[in-house]
């Protein structure tokens, strides 16, 4: 018998579990476990967990294909999502530029992708800045579809690029309320890229699904969920231009 953790043979008993089993603990890291359990998840495994929740998988769906309670799942799908930095951008080859004139080459792609949180009445709008020519996102906001929503996902938009970049939206009004004119591009065409990352976005989450009995319960996991996708998006993006 070894520990789960540290691999050392120094353990002792240590009493008995809820369940009446044997419970032991490690001399050398302090780790408490029961010999033979099923509980312990390698690294592997969790390796594969975590692609798996940036996939059209339900957390039921995946507790059951790896044979792992819910509670489990949902306590580790938490962990994951809370590991996301809030500054999506965090590749070097997506915002790096010599100078600010090469800014002015860059077309930044704005739009918003409806979704609920709860009950379809409670609608969440994703906000989404795309840099369409190196497939990155630049930054979302979540909140309502008018001047405070774009208004939010603006500020999170580097003041460099704020002044320099140009953006192309749709003709929602909203966008109008926050984009300078001589930097503001309305037409639809001009959107496309962006427009197909949001139906990559719900083909790959479940809870971003037209009709899904998957839906995002509360506000709090709803947004680390996505910016978690977007996040693994930009780093497999990234990966194709290293």
């Amino acid at each position: 018998m070894h520990c789960p953790k540290c691999l050392s043979r120094k353990i002792k008993k240590n009493g008995f579990t809820h369940y009446g089993k044997q419970n032991h603990r490690c001399k050398e890291c302090g780790r408490q476990f029961v010999a033979n359990s099923t509980h312990y998840v390698n690294d592997t495994t969790r390796q594969y967990i975590k692609r798996a929740l940036c996939e059209r998988l339900s957390l039921r769906g995946i507790s059951r294909v790896f044979r792992r309670s819910l509670t489990w799942v949902m306590t580790f799908s938490k962990e994951v999502w809370q590991t996301t930095p809030q500054n999506l951008n965090s590749q070097p080859c997506m915002l790096f530029v010599s100078n600010l004139e090469e800014l002015q080459d860059i077309g930044i792609q704005m739009d918003e992708a409806w979704s609920f949180v709860g009950a379809k009445s409670n609608k969440v709008w994703i906000w989404i800045a795309f840099d369409a020519e190196r497939q990155q996102v630049i930054d979302i906001h979540f909140g309502n579809r008018g001047y405070e929503g774009a208004s939010a996902l603006w500020n999170k938009i580097p003041v460099d690029w704020q002044n320099n970049c140009c953006f192309d939206t749709d003709d929602w009004k909203a966008y109008k309320m926050v984009i300078p004119e001589a930097q503001h591009y309305v037409k639809k065409i001009l959107t496309q890229a962006l427009e197909r990352f949001n139906c990559t976005l719900r083909q790959r989450s479940s809870r971003l699904v037209r009709k899904t009995l998957s839906f995002s319960k509360s506000m709090e996991n709803h947004e680390l969920a996505i910016r978690c996708f977007c996040l693994q998006f930009n780093q497999e993006k990234a990966a194709l231009h290293l």
